[in-house]
């Protein structure tokens, strides 16, 4: 199992191809391991595939804007094949899409056509969760349970942050996934304010020592620490450091 970096978390630092190679320059130096490219374009994808190659930060998975899924999915089959990318990621339903049985079937079946051929071109498709998914669309039935059973070929790469927030034990999300649609799972912590905020891992409430050994049970790759408000800070690479440094000796 290796621990990674989710880019989102330092995403006004990969905006260009100069920043891409800076910004890898320096996870390297953190220590991680892989990255997750999210918060940019993949249209990069030669700059990408450059600066995982010279850091040693292979790139597990992606996040890509809905749009260009349904719209674009063989150009990001190909800025993927560039990046040697194995995994294309969606990092929310869409909002008018949520709190729907009926928007729900009309999400997955808009991703039918572009999740098949991406599995045919020998990739994988997985989705990122947030709190929403848990939501009942039915009677004693959320989201999540519905999207379990509707996507058998859907990998997932499930947030514990989001799952616990909306009130569910992440490890016990993940056993739910199963270990056939887990490769990459978020790592981020929650403070103990009143707005249960997002903040770097071991500074806040949850328990990774539990989490990691319930990762390696289910024979989970890659751990990516996702910190969305890192760039609410002066310096987005501090919490990306306080997270690796808790982390490391777990995973």
């Amino acid at each position: 199992m290796k621990l990674g970096a989710q880019l989102y978390s330092v995403r006004n630092h990969i905006q260009s191809p100069e920043d891409i190679r800076a910004t890898f320059a320096k996870i390297r130096g953190i220590g991680y391991e892989n990255v997750q490219f999210s918060g940019a374009s993949t249209q990069m994808a030669e700059a990408i595939r450059d600066a995982a190659a010279e850091y040693g930060l292979p790139v597990v998975c992606t996040h890509v804007p809905y749009g260009r899924l349904v719209n674009e999915t063989a150009a990001l089959i190909r800025e993927h094949r560039i990046i040697g990318c194995p995994v294309i990621g969606l990092g929310a339903m869409p909002d008018e899409y949520r709190g729907s049985r009926e928007g729900l079937e009309k999400f997955l079946a808009a991703l039918r056509r572009p999740v098949a051929e991406i599995l045919d071109a020998g990739l994988r498709f997985a989705y990122h969760n947030h709190n929403f998914e848990f939501a009942e669309v039915a009677p004693g039935v959320t989201c999540f349970d519905l999207m379990l059973e509707a996507c058998p070929d859907w990998q997932w790469i499930p947030d514990c942050y989001w799952m616990e927030y909306a009130g569910y034990c992440a490890a016990d999300c993940f056993r739910r996934i199963g270990a056939e649609r887990l490769t990459n799972v978020h790592f981020k912590d929650m403070a103990a304010d009143e707005k249960r905020s997002i903040c770097a891992c071991g500074a806040g409430t949850l328990d990774f020592s539990a989490l990691a050994k319930v990762c390696r049970e289910l024979g989970v790759c890659n751990v990516l620490v996702e910190q969305d408000n890192a760039e609410d800070q002066s310096d987005p690479f501090v919490p990306m450091q306080a997270s690796f440094a808790h982390l490391r000796p777990l995973i």
